[in-house]
């Protein structure tokens, strides 16, 4: 999934727990569980990095407008969005790098679907994460 994605959805549904602590590992999670879910991913560096930017903006704008978001969202979508930085760092030019997070390296299941379904369905999460949290 998107950086986007694993931070909206780490922040929205983690962030709810209040404590900062739970929150991150609970975006840990979260990202487990969405890579699970069938999704594209892009393969292009530049929507990448812009995707990176979108998710810290995310972030910025959470700590600065607080009362629009989760108590400890940030540390929700920090933790949902982190595990995406070992694949930022293995296609960096050099040596292969090793990735370590299990739907990463193979342990769990990463379920890919094409463009643009997949996408489509990353819009369907943030919205249902996004919804959750206004009416709940």
């Amino acid at each position: 999934m998107y950086c986007l994605t694993h931070t909206v959805a780490g922040g929205m549904t983690a962030g709810r727990l209040g404590h900062p602590v739970a929150a991150f590992f609970g975006g840990v999670i979260s990202h487990l569980i969405l890579d699970a879910v069938p999704h594209h991913d892009y393969k292009r560096i530049v929507l990448g990095v812009f995707d990176i930017l979108l998710a810290l903006g995310c972030l910025v704008f959470a700590l600065w407008r607080p009362g629009f978001f989760p108590p400890a969202f940030a540390w929700g979508g920090l933790g949902g969005a982190l595990p995406d930085l070992e694949l930022v760092l293995h296609y960096l030019p050099g040596k292969d790098r090793r990735r370590f997070f299990p739907s990463h390296s193979g342990l769990i299941p990463h379920n890919r679907l094409a463009w643009p379904a997949g996408f489509w369905v990353q819009v369907a999460v943030v919205l249902a994460v996004s919804g959750l949290w206004y009416f709940f």
